[in-house]
């Protein structure tokens, strides 16, 4: 398997960055018309040294990957913020009508209110899209006449317009761009529960529920990281910091190897309910199955349903005012085990070359 860089998403405003990000998609993919393209879909011509001929050498596409902006402006989807919001499925967004909230959240479970109207979804029997549903709705938009149309059709389908490297035939939409493991589980969901559990996620409580470190157990978890890690040799781990004073040295090996190996430690009998506690376990137990060089059968179908369950006991609470808590990533991994039966173990489509 060979790693191609497309390029970088450049330093600036958001916006600046997303179009030129947009440019380099279209231009690596959209149109084909760079040297990487024709190399993509046409083949070039090449000299064997050994056979002293010439041959058409291909790369066929066979996987994309990359973080969820990424991955959103290649399909180029209308994104997280969508009313269907998800790349894998269907799930129909939803936002806090009482707030006035403008945002909509992937949630399972619909918050019990007359004017909530969607109906909760089933983990274990998501709509998924299909590549042909790509196709379709790519078509409808390119021939509406009118803008109204189209934004009409973009809303209902998530998809705003033609793909980078549409031109691609081994690339399936709905399945050959799988949830990429270091972004989703490492730079997302983890920070978030460590946000939940500090008291610092978008300004929510605790809601019903009391999960909550109290700030003396949380200084005392920062110093002892630092402390379990102070004799490990750098091969296995940089240095860690007090993760309660400051996390911004931490990159994504940092909360794998803190999560992972030592947060079933230090956490242990810290949390206020003993729930917690198993709840986060059981994510490093099923972390710990994903990153396997082989997996078998029934280890995928563990892996799907223990994150289907681990979901299900989110922190959600079925609160309209905590639907923020319900981010795309958290969603994400309802999709993780499909991927692995598609395009094999999560080693294969990460980025930790990248980080």
């Amino acid at each position: 398997m060979s790693l191609m860089a497309h390029g970088t998403i450049p330093c600036g405003s958001p916006k600046s960055r997303l179009m030129e990000c947009n440019a380099h998609t279209s231009t690596l993919g959209g149109s084909m018309t760079s040297p990487l393209g024709s190399l993509l879909t046409d083949g070039v011509c090449t000299f064997n040294a050994a056979t002293i001929n010439h041959f058409m050498l291909c790369a066929y596409v066979i996987l994309k990957s990359g973080d969820i902006v990424a991955i959103e402006k290649l399909l180029n989807l209308k994104g997280h913020n969508a009313l269907y919001p998800c790349r894998s499925c269907n799930i129909c967004g939803l936002h806090n009508v009482t707030g006035r909230g403008k945002f909509y959240y992937a949630a399972l479970g619909t918050p019990n209110l007359e004017h909530q109207e969607h109906p909760s979804m089933d983990p274990r029997d998501l709509p998924l899209h299909t590549h042909e549903e790509f196709l379709t709705a790519i078509a409808d938009l390119k021939s509406t006449a009118t803008k109204g149309r189209n934004k009409q059709i973009a809303k209902l389908s998530g998809i705003r317009g033609q793909p980078a490297m549409d031109r691609v035939s081994s690339i399936n939409y709905a399945n050959s761009i799988p949830w990429e493991w270091m972004h989703l589980f490492l730079e997302n969901v983890i920070p978030t529960l460590v946000n939940l559990w500090t008291g610092n996620f978008k300004g929510k409580d605790t809601g019903a529920e009391n999960y909550e470190f109290t700030p003396h157990i949380w200084e005392k978890i920062g110093e002892e990281t630092v402390d379990a890690v102070k004799d490990i040799p750098a091969a296995f781990v940089q240095v860690l910091g007090n993760i309660a004073l400051d996390r911004s040295s931490f990159i994504a090996e940092s909360w794998g190897f803190w999560f992972v190996y030592l947060a079933p430690i230090l956490l242990r009998n810290k949390f206020q309910g003993p729930k917690y506690y198993d709840h986060m376990v059981s994510l490093v137990r099923l972390m710990k199955l994903m990153v396997k060089f082989q997996l078998q059968a029934d280890e995928i179908d563990e892996t799907e349903e223990g994150l289907i369950q681990w979901v299900e006991f989110y922190y959600y609470q079925y609160d309209e005012a905590r639907l923020p808590a319900c981010t795309l990533p958290i969603h994400g991994l309802l999709h993780v085990a499909a991927n692995i039966r598609f395009c094999g173990p999560v080693w294969t489509s990460w980025t930790f070359a990248m980080e």
